[in-house]
């Protein structure tokens, strides 16, 4: 045999081999791909309920039980009248009496400092109980009382009004 008679059939053989690797290999993979579509499960239509449930799901729900207490805040008198009271107390709205004017706080004053932790409490003329925030303790009310008496300059004794104050919580609620 000749030579080139001889590359021919070396490079035929080759040619054939590589494509029967080839082809074994196509079948290989599509053999492996059938297997893995029958695996998956057919859809029963769960997706589509899923989908249409979420969308028409209520935005929002009603519930008619009380809020639990998240707990007393911890706020000084300044803070408190900065939130609430500041509001009415620093134009004198309504007749409020302004912070700073002795001459409308002297004749509340002369009431009696529990006076004016009751009427602050539950409410007098036009103002709200507890300044319009019912989160407020009666504690945070005396509180924010001793800080603007303190800034029109009437000066509370903190002894006569702390046992009022630790009195307040033993209440029964």
């Amino acid at each position: 045999m000749s030579s080139q008679v001889e590359k021919s059939v070396v490079v035929t053989s080759v040619t054939l081999l590589s494509a029967l690797a080839l082809v074994a290999t196509v079948l290989f993979l599509v053999g492996a791909l059938v297997g893995l579509v029958n695996s998956v499960a057919p859809d029963d239509g769960s997706r589509k309920q899923t989908v249409a449930l979420d969308r028409i799901k209520p935005v929002a729900r009603v519930s008619t039980a009380l809020p639990k207490p998240a707990g007393e805040v911890k706020m000084t008198g300044q803070e408190v009248y900065n939130k609430v009271c500041a509001a009415c107390h620093m134009a004198g709205v309504l007749g409020a009496p302004k912070v700073g004017d002795k001459a409308l706080w002297q004749p509340r004053f002369a009431q009696g400092f529990d006076t004016l932790v009751n009427h602050a409490v539950t409410g007098i003329r036009a103002m709200p109980a507890k300044g319009g925030d019912p989160s407020l303790t009666e504690t945070h009310i005396k509180d924010a009382i001793i800080y603007m008496l303190g800034e029109t300059g009437i000066k509370v004794d903190v002894a006569e009004a702390a046992p009022a104050a630790e009195a307040a919580p033993a209440a029964p609620q």
